[in-house]
């Protein structure tokens, strides 16, 4: 159909953009994507008030401080500002408008233009983990900004029925403005496989160790290594100079970029453990069983969802230690029903395809941009009497050339990184990974991150 222009007011999310972009472009959507900017003032601030020595201490309170700074009301109206600007120097060449996340909006004011959102979380959610909540002072005016933003949208999209009920039960929207898109994955292998347990590795992926409860797994794995001395914990992501873990039978890897390290880590391993205390959804459980890996996580956020308890692996009680402990030696000690769970969870996890997940938000997307046409011509606004400023719009490129946009310089970028599944080397979204002469914050983390590692050679 005609009118399939689409700008996509952009922020990464747990690297899922390319692959729902990709299934946006397939359905004939043409694209305009713009990343949406943080206010540098930001870093220079969080690095400012959480200075301290040794520089580790530096690096783990500025990521922390940073974050939350960014989940402020003010960040909120600073980069829906931005948002308005990108409205205005593209007006005329979008039918309708993406919004991805609750970290700002389209526009402080009321906007003609028709937008969507799409959500893995909400704010009310985030709540009960304090470094992903904004400062207690300004909670209430995050969570009314966040409602204008739902409120205001034609539909939003969610990832699971936890972000659903909370869209219902904390912000008031209407059931039937929220659609269940969910989340794919992108399959390395579609054909069965016979898959190996050796009965003692468990293996756990995550970057922000403390949320996704690696301490929690390491009081639990004390537990394990008496009852099954053989047992070995393997992690990958959580940063070594942060977390020196010394423990008997614990293997800490670090971030890993290596694809095919990772894919060989998950074929070694005989179960998937991640019981995370905050959780927006858990792709990383997909890979999992992608690779025949019975799944432990907590009982918390998506995970349910997920993981099918006593089927395809088991659900916890956040910092449930005992709890923790026996399910994983219930499942190392029983190749049996390592086996059972492994086959169900590699069917289990064919239901979450891109491809299914495109159809549904294509479906909404293209009845919004109808019913918007219908009522321009109900009101005898055709296209012939369109401007001829905004009806001649050249046309906008594909995936090769849709970026170019968001490198204009009215707009800088947001110096983010996509996080390919399982590259966990990268820093997520926000967190100036790279370092640039003149910007004094991915200057300063990249000092920071030398003069670390740096120190742990000396001290290891």
């Amino acid at each position: 159909m005609s009118g399939k222009r689409l700008l996509v007011l952009n922020v990464e999310v747990s690297g899922i953009n390319k692959y729902l972009m990709g299934q946006l472009e397939k359905r004939g959507w043409r694209l305009l994507v713009v990343n949406v900017p943080f206010p540098r003032i930001i870093r220079y601030l969080a690095l400012f008030l959480t200075f301290r020595l040794p520089l580790i201490e530096w690096k783990k309170a500025f990521q922390i401080k940073q974050d939350r700074l960014y989940k402020t009301p003010w960040c909120f109206r600073w980069r829906s500002r931005q948002c308005e600007k990108i409205l205005k120097e593209y007006q005329g060449r979008f039918d309708l408008i993406l919004n991805i996340s609750g970290m700002f909006a389209p526009s402080l004011k009321p906007i003609q233009e028709p937008y969507v959102t799409f959500n893995d979380y909400t704010m009310k959610l985030a709540l009960k983990y304090p470094p992903w909540s904004p400062p207690e002072k300004d909670i209430a005016g995050w969570l009314e900004l966040e409602k204008r933003l739902y409120k205001g949208a034609r539909k939003i999209f969610v990832c699971s029925a936890n972000t659903r009920r909370s869209m219902v039960r904390d912000y008031g929207i209407d059931p039937e403005n929220i659609v269940m898109g969910g989340y794919g994955w992108s399959f390395e292998h579609d054909e069965d496989f016979s898959k190996d347990y050796d009965g003692k590795t468990i293996l756990f992926v995550g970057y922000d160790f403390e949320r996704k409860g690696g301490f929690a797994l390491l009081e639990a794995f004390k537990k394990v290594r008496r009852l099954i001395p053989c047992a070995r914990l393997v992690i990958i992501g959580a940063v070594k100079e942060i977390y020196r873990i010394r423990q008997d039978g614990v293997e800490l890897l670090g971030p890993v970029a290596d694809r095919d390290y990772i894919r060989e880590a998950f074929r070694d391993a005989s179960i998937f453990v991640m019981p995370s205390v905050c959780e927006p959804f858990g792709l990383v459980f997909l890979e999992a069983m992608g690779y025949k890996l019975p799944c432990i996580g907590a009982n918390v956020d998506a995970m349910p969802e997920i993981i099918k308890d006593g089927e395809t692996g088991f659900l916890v009680e956040p910092d449930d230690i005992g709890g923790l402990a026996d399910k994983i030696c219930l499942l190392l000690s029983d190749r049996k029903k390592m086996t059972e769970m492994g086959a169900k969870a590699f069917e289990n996890v064919k239901n979450y395809t891109w491809d299914k997940v495109g159809t549904v938000i294509d479906m909404h997307l293209e009845e919004i941009v109808r019913d918007r046409q219908g009522s321009l011509i109900a009101f005898g606004i055709e296209r012939a009497q369109v401007p001829k400023s905004i009806r001649q719009v050249p046309k906008i490129p594909s995936s090769q050339e849709h970026k170019a946009s968001s490198q204009d310089p009215k707009f800088p970028r947001a110096k983010e990184k996509t996080w390919e599944p399982g590259n966990l080397g990268t820093w997520e979204p926000g967190n100036m990974g790279t370092r640039e002469h003149g910007n004094l914050g991915t200057w300063a983390r990249g000092y920071l991150d030398e003069a670390i590692k740096t120190d742990g050679e000396t001290n290891d």
